[in-house]
């Protein structure tokens, strides 16, 4: 029935700040940036591969979630975590393996919005 999520929201407060940070640091495809009711603009970044897109949403308030608002999968998570954290990225957590799934590794990083990321092999 259903085929894959167009897109997926993920809070920010600064766009500008946020486009910066998914295209120059995570290098993501800026798919879509057009003006979008008043000062805010309707933006979706693409993930090579995928037909997922994120979107970006007003956060409602400042407050950071302390479970991952976004999981990106790659294909060596240390080499991802190494390559981001010379771009200066901030890591909660480093590269470890996954208690429910040993096979896998995950790492954690703070965005420029103060959302918590997950790096997850896949």
């Amino acid at each position: 029935m259903f085929k894959y999520v167009k897109f997926s929201g993920l809070p920010v407060s600064d766009q500008d700040r946020a486009v910066a940070f998914y295209r120059d640091v995570l290098g993501l495809t800026l798919d879509t940036d057009q003006q979008y009711g008043g000062d805010w603009r309707w933006i979706e970044f693409a993930v090579p591969g995928s037909p997922t897109r994120i979107l970006f949403e007003k956060r409602a308030n400042q407050a950071p979630g302390e479970q991952p608002a976004l999981v990106l999968v790659v294909e060596d998570v240390d080499a991802a975590f190494a390559a981001l954290t010379a771009k200066g990225v901030v890591f909660d957590q480093e590269p470890t393996a996954a208690s429910w799934a040993p096979k896998e590794r995950y790492a954690l990083l703070w965005d420029s919005e103060r959302n918590l990321v997950m790096l997850r092999s896949g």
